[in-house]
């Protein structure tokens, strides 16, 4: 091949089929740039490279697009002929994509059952998946890759059993995939992780464990959609959650629903009086601080300072129950950081909003302090909005506000 050709890998840092898609590339030495995709505000680059199924991953060389895991991993097996991943004999080839397909089309749906399954459903469903993985495991029959001697098609098709299985274990619960069950096909995943173009391609665990996906669905608030009127009837408005086609409404009631439902990386403490106190906090958040920040912007120039010393005094409440600890959940983010998170736009709205300072690092060195380790993570910057665009956003609902009729 020539040298200058130039290879772009379309993909999301969560997916086992991108992230299968770069195994092969870093085993076949292939330099390639990679995009990160925003899967809930798809690219045009994306919808242009797969307007069919508008998903990730693509691979696009010199411009030409091919998307679908399967079919991208052959199409790099015949362009880079070094380090084959598919075996030259026609039968044995065959035998590779009969049990790469089996892993995606039927292994793979039948695990996604359990996380969407009823809880009554889920014993049948695990043995389901257990057959399908012994079928398998049969197919090492001893040798340390399916590929043989080294990592071939089916071990990276393979990879979304070595590790995204577990997770998916793990976040919706059972013990259908244990080394117990399968001493074969976890032998197989030891030796896997020997491999450190293997461990490159694997997401981080803890992330990934944090992860639940979701379909983000933008609201126009001024011309609600009939789908958020039929979830909420009662307050017809954001945010709510629908889970298999139940919803949720009010935000503090589905954080509560998100921990209750996926129980890895809890929320709220496990003590009962913990638990109280951080609802207790998260309400003062919302019903005391929030409140009065809002009438702070909204109220007329000759009021502000008074209000604006009476968002502060509610400040100096909070900065209080932090005690000299990184975060109102102790040492991880917790119920009461996630809900404050309004605090945090509240710090850097005001001074663009208003033209006032809304905190002073002197007055509010905890809260400061906080801020600083909310900002560290990357899951809390994700989940922040555009502070332009927020502006402007709250200078229009300010100005909606004091034009409508009293």
């Amino acid at each position: 091949m020539a040298d200058q050709e130039e290879v772009k890998l379309y993909g999301f840092w969560s997916s086992p089929f991108s992230r299968r898609i770069e195994l092969a590339l870093k085993l076949k030495g292939v330099p390639y740039v990679y995009i990160e995709e925003d899967l809930t505000n798809k690219s045009p680059s994306l919808l242009k490279y797969n307007p069919v199924h508008k998903k990730i991953p693509v691979l696009v060389h010199n411009d030409k697009p091919v998307a679908e895991s399967l079919v991208i991993l052959e199409y790099i097996d015949e362009t880079w002929k070094n380090n084959p991943i598919l075996p030259l004999d026609p039968h044995e080839r065959a035998t590779a994509r009969f049990w790469a397909s089996f892993i995606d089309n039927k292994i793979l749906a039948t695990v996604m059952k359990i996380a969407l399954c009823k809880e009554e459903e889920k014993e049948a469903v695990s043995l389901e998946v257990c057959e399908q993985l012994k079928m398998l495991e049969q197919q090492l029959n001893g040798k340390d890759f399916f590929g043989g001697d080294k990592i071939g098609f089916v071990d990276i098709v393979g990879n979304i059993v070595a590790f995204w299985f577990q997770i998916t274990q793990e976040v919706f619960g059972g013990d259908f995939f244990t080394p117990e069950k399968f001493p074969g096909l976890f032998e197989w995943i030891g030796k896997l992780q020997e491999i450190d173009l293997v461990n490159e391609c694997t997401p981080p665990r803890e992330k990934n464990l944090a992860y639940v996906p979701y379909e983000y669905i933008e609201e126009d608030l001024f011309n609600k959609s009939p789908s958020l009127l039929k979830y909420n009837p009662v307050h017809k408005k954001i945010p709510v959650l629908v889970h298999n086609e139940k919803p949720v409404a009010e935000s503090q009631v589905i954080l509560e629903y998100i921990d209750e439902t996926w129980k890895n990386n809890p929320i709220l403490p496990q003590d009962s009086y913990e638990r109280a106190m951080a609802r207790f906090w998260a309400r003062f958040i919302d019903e005391k601080f929030l409140t009065k920040a809002w009438e702070a912007y909204t109220c007329e120039e000759k009021e502000r300072e008074v209000v604006m010393e009476q968002v502060c005094e509610l400040m100096k409440i909070l900065e209080k129950e932090l005690d000299g600890k990184d975060f109102f959940g102790g040492d991880s983010i917790g119920f009461v950081d996630i809900v404050g998170n309004v605090v945090v736009l509240w710090f850097q709205l005001t001074p663009e909003v208003v033209g006032v300072e809304g905190w002073n690092p002197k007055r509010f060195p905890g809260l400061l302090k906080w801020v600083g380790k909310l900002q560290e993570f990357d899951v809390v910057n994700e989940s922040m909005p555009p502070i332009e665009k927020y502006v402007a956003y709250i200078r229009a609902s300010i100005e909606a506000f004091k034009s409508a009729p009293k």
